[in-house]
């Protein structure tokens, strides 16, 4: 008889304090542990004959049960992608048919679906209204997800309508904090806050399209005069044509418009 069709008995089935766990005896001496399920699936009871091939079996069923049981308790707390659960059993096992067995179960089960959790979270992020399309995309990505899948959830589940409207008071917000720069510098401002948030460029020229972009004209002409100085003073150095455009090309930087810019030059030039 070949070793691996030796047979043995099971003399005796006790379970461990651990609860769903349990120690299995072969011809009077201890063998192996199992869970619940393995010993359940394999009728392991007393009297029972298996060979050294089908424990082999049994053991590695009990390996992927115990990392079944691990993967459960990692998604238990909150919502995980395929590729998460992928990561996490790599760190625990190197046997990739365990793995993908696992993962199918895990399928089977609906305990994880790459589908659902994208278009969970597309929606969390169109109700709060606090990011854009694009952001829901790039986080969906950080977590595995396909960018087809995820394009696909954002064009269902967070249309153009729903991301303008939730533009338009993030622009206003935005463009009121920043009463502190010229008109155009807030704007600017103002259009890279929405694009770090996540809104497409279309969706923000609609937003900018209804701003209240009233400014305090006494305000501005404020803020023109006290950077205009400041340029005018540091260019002194130069001669008058060069501190003209240095003048210019500082201001036009920091967002005030030429008309602006040539009145206070002008002031400028009466005042000399």
């Amino acid at each position: 008889m070949g070793q691996q069709s030796q047979l043995h008995k099971v003399t005796k089935v006790e379970a461990q304090k651990r609860p769903g766990r349990y120690n299995i005896y072969l011809d009077d001496e201890y063998a192996f542990p199992v869970s619940e399920e393995v010993l359940i699936q394999y009728h392991l009871f007393k009297g029972k004959t298996l060979t050294n091939s089908l424990i082999q079996t049994i053991q590695a069923a009990d390996q992927q049960s115990k990392l079944f049981a691990q993967i459960v308790d990692f998604i238990s707390y909150q919502s995980r992608t395929t590729a998460e659960v992928r990561t996490k059993l790599q760190g625990l096992t190197e046997d990739t048919d365990q793995i993908e067995a696992i993962l199918t179960h895990l399928e089977q089960l609906a305990l994880i679906n790459d589908q659902q959790y994208a278009q969970r979270y597309v929606q969390q992020v169109a109700l709060a209204g606090k990011k854009g399309p694009t952001a829901a995309v790039r986080y969906l990505g950080q977590k595995g997800i396909s960018e087809n899948l995820a394009q696909s959830m954002v064009a269902q589940f967070y249309p153009d309508d729903q991301a303008t409207a939730n533009a338009r008071p993030l622009a206003q917000k935005a463009f009121d904090q920043y009463a502190r720069y010229p008109y155009n510098k807030r704007i600017e401002k103002t259009k890279l806050s929405l694009v770090r948030k996540g809104f497409t460029f279309a969706t923000i020229d609609e937003a900018l399209a209804e701003l209240d972009d009233t400014v305090d004209e006494t305000e501005q002409a404020a803020l023109l005069e006290k950077a205009g100085q400041k340029a005018w003073h540091r260019y002194r150095g130069v001669d008058r044509f060069q501190r003209v455009q240095k003048v210019k090309q500082a201001l036009m930087r920091q967002g005030f418009s030429f008309a602006d810019i040539d009145q206070f030059l002008d002031n400028i030039e009466e005042q000399q």
